[in-house]
């Protein structure tokens, strides 16, 4: 299986920019999402939210396989294509990957990089889940 999470904070440039270009690129990443992604909103996997002023969007998908695309990094790559100023962060764990790590992706001043492996959940299955030892079994 393969888990991603995510969220951006939405913000056109790197300093302050004008409402009007702000709210033109939120429009256009609505509309980004709904023309390609409309089922991710629909099925609550994903949301654009705007609280005092300051837009994010969440994303929190699991699939058996990841696929030919795989989607949460394409609306990370959109939006580093189109914003300077936004910034946030994507955590993707494949169990079929033999690194056995939390894949981490970051975005910030119009770019999408991946980051050293996650050095808090990583190696998953030293750090989240054990592997079953019957000498030592767990407790639930």
């Amino acid at each position: 299986m393969i888990e991603a999470h995510g969220w951006i904070t939405l913000k056109y440039s790197d300093y302050h920019s004008e409402d009007q270009s702000q709210n033109d690129f939120v429009y256009n990443f609505r509309s980004f999402l709904q023309q390609h992604y409309n089922w991710i909103l629909q099925e609550n996997m994903g949301r654009v939210v705007n609280r005092n002023g300051l837009v994010s969007f969440s994303i929190d998908v699991r699939h058996n396989h990841p696929g030919e695309s795989f989607y949460p990094l394409e609306i990370f790559a959109w939006v580093a294509q189109h914003s300077t100023g936004s910034y946030g962060l994507l955590y993707v764990y494949d169990d079929e990957d033999s690194t056995n790590t939390f894949q981490v992706w970051v975005l910030k001043r119009g770019q999408l990089l991946k980051a050293p492996a996650d050095p808090f959940l990583s190696p998953y299955h030293e750090e989240v889940e054990r592997e079953y030892d019957e000498n030592n079994p767990p407790l639930d």
